[in-house]
């Protein structure tokens, strides 16, 4: 069954044009995977998708009564509401005779109106749908549901939007980024409900694991081209690289081919027959393709590096905790020059506190850090930097 259907889509910022010409469908089913550049248009034909944002000519053809739920990077949620305020703020009838149900026991002298939400719980099977909250909710650790929108975190608040997208089920997901902001267990449990649920998504995320393990067709904009892939991401791979060489060999023929024809045109033949006026038109056309060339911008850091001596970092019986949550306690290691180390851990454990104890944005409750005098840290947090106004 056809969902959605994208016909000659174009769409540009002033002189800046992202993509023209672009068609495909999304049909009941599908998990696709969507890749391509940054600034190349992705966020564009999310929106698009989600009917937050026109496109400047063409048509995007909706089934009707196609239920959409759409996370973007960067959701915008009403401050002034609960968590619980939040997943209920929907027209989802189903939601409301739960909300019904709920008011309804808070009142339990009134067991005509009890018995009534009782009844509309039973009909709409919404004991499963309750379930359902409770479980997305408590797999994101969403669990204080009377907490304010504005009270939570930036990462709180994109599993909070996610869980919304999520509880409807809906017939198609269009997903930016999903992952961000899930540790490994959250990530682990949406790709078994991603498996478990009949729910077609269209998505974007750099989480190339993730891309493997969910989706079965991968498509890609690149260079203004639209490529579809029907398998996963290690086959889109796979296949990208064929692309790729094939494009190489046909340009190299192009050129050849080109410079033949050029020295032909070069002669200027006097008589013009239609052969041979045949033959100037393909003669452009030649062109176009031997000057044919993919664009690979490449941004050129020049990084100055220093000798770096052989005591890098040594913890010794550090600890650390905010309030009755310890962070680390008595906790010893060094760390050795060339070593690559990757810190793991649940949201909230404590990763970012152990960062910021390591590169001295803060200090450790108890025990001692050492740093080598010749230990330059490049720090790259979650908050980035502090960019200043009028700063190229």
């Amino acid at each position: 069954m056809n969902y959605v259907s994208v016909e000659h889509i174009a769409k540009a910022y002033g002189e800046r044009v992202l993509f023209e010409d672009i068609s495909f469908g999304i049909n009941q089913g599908q998990k696709i995977g969507f890749v391509a550049k940054n600034g190349t248009g992705k966020t564009a034909i999310l929106n698009i998708l989600a009917k937050t944002e026109a496109p400047d000519s063409g048509q995007v053809v909706f089934r009707k009564e196609l239920n959409i739920a759409y996370l973007p990077q960067e959701p915008s949620l009403r401050d002034d509401l609960t968590v619980k305020e939040t997943i209920y703020h929907t027209d989802s009838p189903t939601l409301q005779i739960i909300d019904n149900y709920h008011l309804a026991l808070k009142n339990p002298e009134d067991t005509e109106g009890l018995q009534r939400a009782f009844d509309a719980m039973e009909a709409a099977q919404a004991w499963d749908f309750e379930n359902r909250i409770e479980t997305v909710l408590s797999k994101f650790q969403l669990t204080n549901l009377d907490q304010k929108v504005s009270n939570l975190s930036g990462g709180q608040k994109k599993r909070l939007a996610l869980a919304h997208a999520l509880i409807n089920i809906p017939d198609l997901l269009i997903l930016d980024e999903p992952t961000n902001h899930l540790d490994l267990q959250m990530i682990e449990w949406l790709e078994g409900f991603f498996t478990r649920e009949k729910v077609s998504l269209f998505m974007v995320t750099h989480d190339r694991y993730f891309l493997d393990r969910v989706c079965n067709e991968i498509v890609e904009l690149d260079n203004g081209q639209w490529f579809s892939y029907k398998g996963n991401y290690a086959y889109y791979l796979d296949k990208r690289q064929a692309r790729m060489e094939q494009f190489e060999v046909e340009t190299d023929k192009a050129v050849q081919l080109y410079k033949k024809e050029l020295e032909w045109m070069r002669r200027q033949p006097k008589a013009r027959t239609t052969k041979s006026k045949s033959r100037i038109d393909d003669f452009h056309e030649i062109k176009a393709r031997a000057h044919q060339r993919r664009k690979q911008h490449e941004l050129q850091l020049e990084l100055n590096m220093e000798r770096l001596g052989t005591k890098i970092a040594e913890f010794h019986k550090v600890s650390k905790a905010f309030g009755d949550k310890v962070i680390t306690q008595n906790f010893e290691y060094r760390f050795q020059r060339g070593e690559r180390v990757g810190i793991i851990g649940n949201n909230g454990s404590g990763k970012s506190s152990f960062l910021n104890m390591l590169t001295g944005v803060s200090q450790p409750d108890g025990g001692k850090i050492i740093i080598g005098e010749t230990v330059k840290f490049g720090y790259y947090s979650q908050a980035g930097i502090e960019v200043k106004p009028g700063q190229r």
